[in-house]
């Protein structure tokens, strides 16, 4: 695995990393070296960007015993405190341009791709350029020029930050990790992260730029003055100020830094100007606009007597306002509300230019800008209110009936008629006295709201045109919707679709063997409610909660409900034998099929085999492999489990399960969803198509907003809109709580990998050719060695061959458990994984350990008492999610490690007293939590057959209980053969 670092070093971001499998050219200990370095960037940069060239570093890092301190927590020594530090050399490159820009973009999270991660240096300097790319979206810059370490002069982009955005920036630096910024000793330098902040905003701004300058372009451009080659140098690729003149570029610096002064005072906590502007009380009288000092948290009025001469900064500044708004050369002392002011007053169209940019220019050159109270941080709302009237009687209760809409105008909940929409418009300028109050309005949105308010009669449209306006709040020529006013049925549709209404509680299906959970009832009729009006529906809740059953419950009900078509049901292979056993135990009454493995049907084949069933279960996988097969067949719906597998539009899978044509469609993800704004459109446009428009449209209104912090309202907007189709419960729910048992137990049902069902044929080849040969003691041990042979092989190829490490794509379960754990944790969940095998325990404690960069204990026979203990003490009191791996002997009884939500029994031990007591480390006095447990089967399997026996509760099944594997010693070989054979159904691709 590989964990990346970036430091600030000498004006530039350096790329290094560490792993725990140095390759040859490491410098030191970890070091990722050359070699890793060019595989990293090769596929990250593609064919048209050029590799950057790694370079030699010498980093002062954290050492002990010889060796660096790694940030992969498992290659450090338990107990590791603080260290010295100690040069190091390591492999790097330095990252600037496009690369950088692309690269920090892409680290969002702390798992880069398999097995590479960022380290808290990176994600710090990714935040850093967040916040960058937030400066720049809200115009929070300024040009400047700098001094290069040669003596030149270079031009610049540099960040111009208000008191909140200091605050931010603080925040920021306090988080910095020290490795960050080379320094051997303390913490981060404030100024070298501010180096780091600047960089970043010039790049990002160079990179928007519309008027750039080619290197040509640049080099064969004439300049008549410093400040013409300053401001091409802003514009072009190398910021490197060309002109020959050395004093001219000092005084240009230093002109620069005058006119800079007022961002540089403020930042610094030095004295700056405010002007407030204020709002006059009729439609006559001038604009005031009055400056004052600002001095910490006070504000005093701009000096005016002989006595009180201001300070030469202070002159500057205002002249530099001046300059910015040259209404302001004109400022003098005048009389406001009753005493001495210093400043001007406006005319309205002074006013109105002042409001237009002129207020945000001053404010982005580091002078505070206060606006009347009435027209502060928003123009009043002009918004235009839809009134729909939906028809009478049960027929025209549907989403395509036609329905009455009216048109009306409001101005902050107003109503507006005709003529006083006209009468603004007169004014001919966004400054409109308006019933004893001046307001600002967009002309052109005046203009489309004279043009609504003249629509006398209304139009007929479809009731889902006016819930789709309901949702999005917005109309077809872009303008916004303040809300929809609906009648009769729709009315109290759009009230239960908002939830502000309950919709009516199904009682389960009678098919459905087992009984509901109330909230699961609620989650069952919450799908058959917007299956009904033709919507599709995003079920998130917690994993445990019973995703499954639900969605079973709502075939069942569908097929009850008359209908005769199947349902497609697409999910990951590790979880498609789950769902054919879950339909058989709860939903036995559907016809299940299963579309998968190298037999399975195609073309007419596939079509009737399908048409037979009342679902159909198939993988990702086969989604985009078999689409021709799958678009033929006329889907009742289809459900997507594990639906963050589509959260990709531009992939394959994601463009199939979009195209698929259904009459419902279901997603089902364990992940909160509405967290993740990136994601969401894709599996929003599966479950309703154009409900968050086109993917372009959803970058501008929504992605890129809430990204850069630009619009404060466009998470809420998007809340708004999804937030009908998502039901999200979670286990802390006080409701949930309630309806839960402490403990809840599950089996999860794993396929084979190809290698995996190989590796079984061949022992069972084996086993077959020697059995005939032996018996008495010779047969009850070729038996007893097979057994743990096929369990070995069902865990992971490598506990079978003795091999060192355990890659998770070789193995169903390492897959299925894997997978759960990246749930578990993002919910900041811990869990407990049971195995009967040492060597598994350390392979899956190597294998996690790549898979999350998170120390996994391993607890086993040979661990001393004093190692436990600490293991233990470590696990109950880390700060972060993590899972603790336990042998089922060692750690099967007398230990606490309450802070586990969930067990894993990786492979099971066929007695469920032990089990019991494996499960009862968690499940016991302390634990404040509901506790999930998840066995793990292979299906088709010895392990799947055994089981079954258990549950059966036959006589052979005692014996194994009461004796172990060696219960089955004693069967016949034709029942040995049953009992071992391999279902190959139920094999991965």
């Amino acid at each position: 695995m590989v964990m990346l670092q970036t430091v600030w070093r000498e004006r530039a971001f350096w790329l290094w990393g560490e792993t725990d499998s140095p390759p040859g050219d490491a410098l030191s200990p970890f070091d990722i070296g050359v070699s890793g370095l060019t595989a990293f960037f090769r596929p990250f940069l593609g064919a048209e960007q050029a590799l950057p060239a790694p370079e030699t570093l010498v980093l002062h890092l954290p050492s002990l015993d010889g060796r660096p301190l790694s940030s992969i927590p498992f290659l450090n020594p338990p107990d590791a405190g603080p260290a010295p530090l100690r040069p190091w050399k390591v492999s790097a490159v330095k990252l600037e341009g496009r690369p950088l820009l692309l690269f920090l973009n892409r680290v969002r999270e702390r798992r880069i791709r398999t097995e590479t991660f960022a380290a808290p240096s990176l994600l710090a300097f990714a935040e850093l350029f967040r916040f960058a790319g937030s400066l720049v979206a809200r115009g929070r810059f300024l040009p400047d020029a700098a001094e290069t370490p040669d003596g030149g002069t270079a031009a610049v982009w540099s960040p111009c930050l208000d008191r909140l955005d200091q605050k931010r920036f603080d925040a920021l630096v306090a988080a910095f990790p020290p490795v960050c910024v080379e320094q051997p000793c303390g913490a981060p330098a404030r100024a070298a992260v501010r180096e780091a902040l600047t960089a970043l905003l010039d790049g990002l701004v160079r990179a928007s730029s519309v008027t750039k300058l080619t290197q040509a372009e640049y080099d064969h451009a004439q300049f008549y003055s410093s400040h013409d080659a300053w401001f091409a140098a802003l514009r072009s690729v190398p910021p490197v100020v060309r002109w020959p003149d050395g004093q001219g570029l000092r005084d240009l610096r230093g002109e620069l830094a005058e006119w800079r002064r007022p961002v540089t005072f403020q930042e610094a906590g030095g004295p700056s100007l405010r002007f407030t502007l204020y709002a006059p009380e009729t439609e006559e009288a001038p604009w005031p606009l009055v400056v004052g000092v600002v001095r910490g948290e006070t504000v005093e009025d701009f000096p005016q007597e002989t006595a009180r001469v201001p300070s030469p900064d202070l002159l500057l500044f205002l002249g530099q306002a001046a300059v910015l708004f040259p209404a302001l050369a004109a400022a003098a002392p005048f009389t406001f509300a009753g005493r001495p002011v210093y400043g001007c007053r406006l005319t309205r169209d002074e006013a109105q230019f002042f409001l237009s940019g002129t207020a945000d220019t001053l404010s982005n050159a580091g002078f505070e800008v206060v606006l009347p109270e009435i027209l502060r941080g928003r123009r009043p709302a002009l918004e235009v209110v839809a009134g729909a009237e939906s028809g009478a009687g049960p027929e025209a209760e549907s989403l395509e009936s036609s329905v009455r809409l009216r048109w009306s105008v409001t101005l902050d909940g107003e109503p507006v008629t005709e003529e006083e929409l006209a009468a603004m418009l007169v004014a001919d300028s966004p400054l409109v006295f308006f019933r004893g109050r001046w307001i600002e309005a967009d002309l052109r949105q005046l203009q489309n709201a004279l043009r609504i308010s003249r629509r006398k009669t209304a139009e007929n449209v479809s009731a889902r045109e006016v819930v789709n306006l309901a949702l999005n709040r917005e109309g077809k020529s872009g303008f916004r919707v303040a809300r929809v006013d609906a009648t009769g049925w729709l009315d109290g549709f759009l009230h239960r679709l908002a939830g502000d209404e309950p919709f009516r509680v199904l009682a389960q299906p009678s098919a459905l063997l087992g009984t509901l959970r109330p909230y699961q009832v609620r989650g069952y009729s919450w799908l058959r409610f917007l299956r009904q009006w033709g919507f599709g529906a995003c079920l998130a809740d917690d994993m445990g909660l019973g995703k499954t059953i639900q969605t079973l419950a709502f075939l069942l009900g569908e097929k009850a409900a008359g209908q005769k078509r199947p349902a497609l049901v697409v999910g990951p292979t590790s979880v498609l034998g789950n769902w054919m056993r879950e339909t058989g135990r709860f939903a036995p009454s559907l016809r299940a099929w299963l579309h998968h493995g190298p037999e399975r049907p195609h073309g007419a084949a596939f079509v009737k085999a399908a048409k037979g069933a009342d679902v159909v279960f198939t993988s990702y996988a086969l989604l985009h492999r078999d689409y021709a097969d799958l678009r033929r067949v006329p889907w009742s719906g289809i459900v997507l489990d594990e639906a963050q597998n589509i959260k990709n539009p531009a992939t394959r899978q994601s463009g199939c399960a979009r195209a698929l044509a259904a009459d419902f469609r279901i997603a089902l993800t364990g992940t909160p969803i509405e967290n993740h704004v990136g994601d969401l459109w894709s599996i929003m446009d599966f479950l309703n198509p154009g409900l968050l428009g086109r993917r372009a449209s959803f970058r501008e209104r929504f992605l890129q907003p809430i990204r850069t912090g630009s619009d404060p309202g466009a998470r809420l907007r998007l809340r708004h809109a999804v937030a009908p189709f998502i039901l999200r419960r979670l286990k802390t729910d006080r409701a949930i709580i309630s309806d839960l048992p402490e403990k809840t137990e599950g089996k999860v049902y794993c396929p084979l990998t190809l290698e995996q069902s190989q590796l079984y044929r061949d022992v069972l080849d084996s086993f077959r050719r020697d059995l005939a040969a032996s018996e008495g003691i010779s047969r009850r041990g070729l038996i007893l060695a097979v057994l743990t042979h096929l369990k070995q092989v069902c865990n992971h190829p490598s506990n079978y061959l003795g091999e060192d490490r355990a890659e998770p794509g070789r193995s169903g379960k390492l897959t299925r458990l894997t997978e759960m754990l990246e749930e578990i944790f993002e919910a900041g969940e811990s869990a407990l994984v049971f195995t009967q095998y040492a060597e598994m325990g350390r392979l899956l404690q190597r294998s996690l350990r790549r898979s999350f960069a998170v120390e996994m204990p391993f607890l086993h026979g040979g661990v001393p008492r004093r190692e436990r203990d600490r293991m233990v003490d470590a696990f109950q009191n880390a700060p972060t999610p993590s899972a603790f791996i336990l042998s089922l002997k060692a750690g099967g009884m007398g230990l606490n490690l309450t802070r586990a939500t969930h067990v894993f029994h990786f492979d099971r031990w066929w007695n469920p007293a032990v089990e019991n007591q494996a499960t009862d480390r968690a499940f016991r006095i302390g634990q404040t939590n509901n506790v999930f447990v998840h066995k793990f089967i292979c299906g088709g399997t010895l392990e799947d057959r055994v089981d079954r026996l258990i549950e059966e509760k036959t006589e052979l099944a005692e014996a194994v209980i009461a004796h172990g594997e060696g219960g089955l010693t004693e069967l016949s070989d034709t029942a040995l053969q049953k009992l071992l054979e391999l279902n190959q159904d139920l094999i991965e691709e």
